[in-house]
């Protein structure tokens, strides 16, 4: 009897579960520090990346787990555009922006945005940084 109580009591609590998402795994980084020489960053709430003819510009973005990623297709021909388990297809002159903020699906560390048929820049999360207040005095 007292499992047959546990099991009913089991079942309605499961009835009135509210569900929850699971976070989403972060992408492995391909590296910890760019293959670029040169990896510049921004304060702006968004990064932008253009495609060029054979070129993407920066080649090298740094980025926080904050910011928004915006890519522009400054081509003459359709790009495959994916980043971790993000795809998207950018017509010429278009641009597809990253709903997510980069740190909710990209571990820290460098990630390659693949673009097809070119090629596609790094960008190198780093880790949120510590808001560094008074030293606490004891």
């Amino acid at each position: 009897m007292l499992g047959l109580l546990s099991a009913a009591l089991a079942a309605c609590a499961a009835g009135n579960a509210s569900p929850t998402a699971a976070p989403m795994p972060l992408a492995s980084p391909v590296s910890q520090e760019p293959a670029a020489g040169i990896c510049g960053g921004t304060e702006a709430a968004e990064v932008t990346i253009t495609i060029y003819p054979d070129i993407p510009d920066p080649r090298c973005a740094i980025v926080r787990p904050e910011q928004r990623l915006r890519i522009v297709n400054s081509t003459v021909n359709p790009l495959q555009v994916s980043l971790a388990s993000f795809q998207a297809e950018i017509g010429p002159g278009a641009e597809y922006a990253f709903d997510l903020p980069l740190g909710e699906f990209l571990a820290p560390g460098v990630h390659l945005v693949q673009v097809l048929p070119c090629c596609g820049p790094e960008l190198w999360l780093k880790p949120a940084q510590p808001v560094s207040g008074v030293p606490c005095r004891r």
